[in-house]
C-alpha cells in the first residue's frame, strides 16, 4: 500500500491528480482493448487461413503495407502487452488496498477470470503467424494440455511432421482469436456492472498519450516474424513475448505436472483471497446527509461515496479514490475512519 501511494503522490506532482494514470488503471485496460480489436479487425481483413498462406500474408501484411498493417500489426502487439500490464497493477493495486474483501468478491473474482481469459486469447494469438515463434507455442501448449486427463497425449501426436498440420487447424485458431475476445467483451461487461459508475475510458489527455507513446514504440520496434515453421526441425533461438508467454518455456524446465501445479495453484490462491485471513464482524453504519436529511447506510470496509453512490445519492466524483478531492465532505457530527 505505502509503495502505491507513493508512487500515485509522485505522478500527482507530475502530472497532476487528473492525469494520474493510476487513478484510472482499469479504464487504461479498456481502452487498449479497443485498439487491440480495432487493430485486430483490420489485420484479419488480410490474414489468409491456411498452412501455406498464414505466413506470407503476415509478412505482406507487415512489409508490403508498413504504414498501415506493418504499423497497425505492432500497434496489436504493444496495446496487448500494455492491456496485460495495467490489469496486473488494476489487480495489485485493489489488493494492496483491500479491495477485494466483502462485497466486492465479485468483481476481485471476475477480474482473475478476465486476466485468464486475456492470456488464453493472447497466447491462441502467437499461433496464427505461424513462424518459428508460432510452432514453439503451439507445440508447447499441447504438450501441455496432454498432461491433462481430458486429452491423455492426443494433441501432440498432431504436430509430429509437417504434413500432419492442415487448412483446418488455421479455421479453428482464428475462429477461437475471434470467439475468446468476445468473450473478454462480456465478461468485462459483467465485471463493470457491478462497480457503481465505472470509468470505461480513461481521460483524453491519458488516452492520446498512451496512443501517441504506442504508435511511436510500433515506428521505433516494429513487430517482425521468425522465420517460417518447419516441424522437421526444433528453433533454437526464439525471442518471446515475456507478457504473454512466461509459463511455456517452465513446460520444459520443470516438467507439466509442475507448471499445472503452479498455474492451477496461483489461480486458486488469487480467487481466494477474498476469504483468506483474519475476518472482521459484519457491520453497518448510518449517515445522514446534509442538507436533504437523507440516511443512507453503509457497509463495512466501504467508503461513504461508494455507500452513497450505490443509494442513488447525487454526489460529484471524479477519481473514486480521493485524489482529486471533487467528492470532498465536511464532517458535522460523528467519527470518520480516514485510513491511508
Amino acid at each position: 500500500m505505502r509503495a502505491f501511494l507513493w508512487i500515485e503522490a509522485l505522478f500527482n506532482r507530475l502530472l497532476g491528480e487528473r492525469a494520474n494514470p493510476f487513478y484510472y488503471l482499469g479504464a487504461i485496460a479498456y481502452f487498449q482493448l479497443w485498439i487491440v480489436v480495432v487493430s485486430g479487425l483490420y489485420l484479419y481483413l488480410f490474414f489468409e487461413t491456411s498452412v501455406t498462406g498464414a505466413y506470407d500474408s503476415v509478412e505482406a501484411i507487415t512489409h508490403a503495407q508498413p504504414w498501415a498493417g506493418g504499423i497497425l500489426r505492432s500497434l496489436h502487439r504493444y496495446a496487448s502487452d500494455g492491456m496485460v500490464l495495467a490489469m496486473v497493477l488494476h489487480l495489485a493495486r485493489h489488493f494492496a488496498f483491500g479491495h477485494h474483501r466483502g462485497f466486492r468478491w465479485f468483481s476481485w473474482v471476475s477480474g482473475v477470470g478476465l486476466l485468464a481469459l486475456v492470456y488464453v486469447s493472447g497466447i491462441n494469438g502467437y499461433m496464427l503467424p505461424w513462424d518459428e515463434a508460432a510452432q514453439f507455442v503451439v507445440v508447447a501448449s499441447s504438450e501441455w494440455l496432454d498432461a491433462l486427463p481430458l486429452f491423455n497425449g492426443t494433441l501432440a501426436r498432431n504436430f509430429l511432421y509437417p504434413a500432419s498440420v492442415n487448412d483446418r487447424l488455421f479455421s479453428l485458431l482464428s475462429f477461437l482469436h475471434i470467439g475468446l475476445p468476445l468473450g473478454v467483451l462480456a465478461l468485462l461487461w459483467i465485471h463493470t456492472q457491478r462497480v457503481p459508475k465505472a470509468h470505461t475510458q480513461p481521460p483524453l489527455p491519458i488516452a492520446a498519450g498512451l496512443l501517441a507513446s504506442l504508435v511511436a514504440l510500433s515506428i521505433a520496434k516494429p513487430a517482425l516474424s521468425h522465420a517460417v515453421a518447419d516441424l522437421a526441425k526444433v528453433p533454437s533461438t526464439l525471442s518471446l513475448d515475456w507478457f504473454y508467454l512466461p509459463v511455456l518455456p517452465l513446460v520444459y524446465e520443470w516438467g507439466r505436472g509442475a507448471t499445472w501445479g503452479i498455474v492451477a495453484g496461483g489461480a486458486a490462491l488469487l480467487l481466494a483471497l477474498p476469504w483468506i485471513g483474519p475476518r472482521r464482524r459484519a457491520a453497518e453504519f448510518a449517515i445522514s446527509v446534509h442538507p436533504d436529511e437523507r440516511i443512507v447506510t453503509a457497509r463495512r470496509g466501504e467508503t461513504i461515496l461508494e455507500a452513497g453512490l450505490r443509494e442513488g445519492l447525487p454526489m460529484p466524483f471524479d477519481c473514486r479514490n480521493g485524489g482529486c478531492g471533487k467528492c470532498k465532505g465536511r464532517v458535522l457530527a460523528g467519527e470518520v475512519e480516514l485510513g491511508p
